[in-house]
């Protein structure tokens, strides 16, 4: 049985062990009366280290560290004596409780984290190209920036993500972890054919949801255009699927890097149909 597998099981353990609990406590006599907060905080453990990373890419103390001081947090602000036990081994056995969910769902965000990981070297594997991921770049970013205010020479931007009709044919093709390694796959493939049309001095990254960056140095708004028109032909050549592109210039429409890349990303969103650059052109003047 894989980790994945594993963490599965024992998280749906978990909280079938505190759904039983639950029904125990509403009987007349409970077995042990745990208290209201202690049920809806060992559920809402769960979901939030899955979907948020901060609690999760850190030592699992950190996590069990922080859900212990707010249950610590809870029993002194809420006053549980009239609707739970306030036996010390009751108290003791919840927190004992919580901790083991803390720590089951940090394993499953780590094998979750694990298995996408993995699906992504395999999709990069098989379609390598040059992107780097938009997060770790902004050392390259920022010396870019800097080159361009300091000789006043133009910098242009073209945001590159799949056009949603695609994203629609694959959600049928297949389901779960099939639909999600196709649409891996197929980003990078898109990837490598943007990597094939743009320019050796172009740099090319990816953002946390598989959107592509290119970031264009001595590149006006006519030029990136053109550069737009050719990424959205070759994309099509090679995959047969279509991107919708958004572009944005420096200094012209925007003074720093996070500005330029909100501006191309909200054009990406609303561009018109693929291809239809000359449109695409107008806006970006407007």
């Amino acid at each position: 049985m894989t980790n994945l597998k594993k963490s599965l099981f024992w998280i749906a353990f978990y909280l079938l062990i505190v759904l039983v609990f639950g029904q125990l406590d509403r009987s007349d006599k409970p077995v042990i009366n745990f208290a209201a907060y202690f049920y809806l905080t060992a559920i809402f453990i769960v979901p939030v280290m899955i979907f948020v990373p901060s609690l999760h890419k850190v030592s699992v103390a950190v996590p069990m560290f922080f859900w212990g001081a707010i249950y610590f947090a809870l029993l002194r602000i809420i006053d549980r004596a009239n609707t739970a036990s306030m036996n010390v081994e009751v108290i003791v056995l919840e927190v004992v409780i919580l901790e083991v969910g803390v720590w089951l769902s940090y394993q499953l965000a780590v094998a979750i984290e694990g298995s996408e990981s993995l699906m992504d070297i395999l999709a990069q594997g098989t379609f390598p190209h040059r992107a780097l991921e938009l997060d770790s770049a902004s050392e390259q970013i920022k010396n870019e920036f800097a080159r361009s205010r300091r000789f006043h020479r133009p910098l242009s931007l073209v945001v590159v993500h799949a056009f949603p009709k695609d994203e629609e044919v694959v959600r049928e093709m297949l389901k779960s972890l099939q639909r999600d390694m196709l649409a891996r796959l197929s980003n990078a493939r898109i990837g490598q054919a943007v990597g094939e049309a743009i320019r050796q001095t172009d740099l090319l990254f990816m953002d946390h949801i598989g959107r592509y960056i290119v970031l264009c140095p001595e590149t006006n708004m006519e030029s990136i255009v053109f550069l737009a028109e050719r990424i959205s032909q070759t994309v099509e050549e090679r995959t047969g699927l279509q991107v919708n592109c958004g572009v944005a210039s420096f200094p012209d429409e925007a003074l720093t890097f996070d500005d330029l890349l909100f501006l191309g990303r909200d054009r990406s969103k609303h561009s018109p149909a693929p291809g239809n650059f000359v449109e695409i052109k107008e806006q970006a003047v407007k």
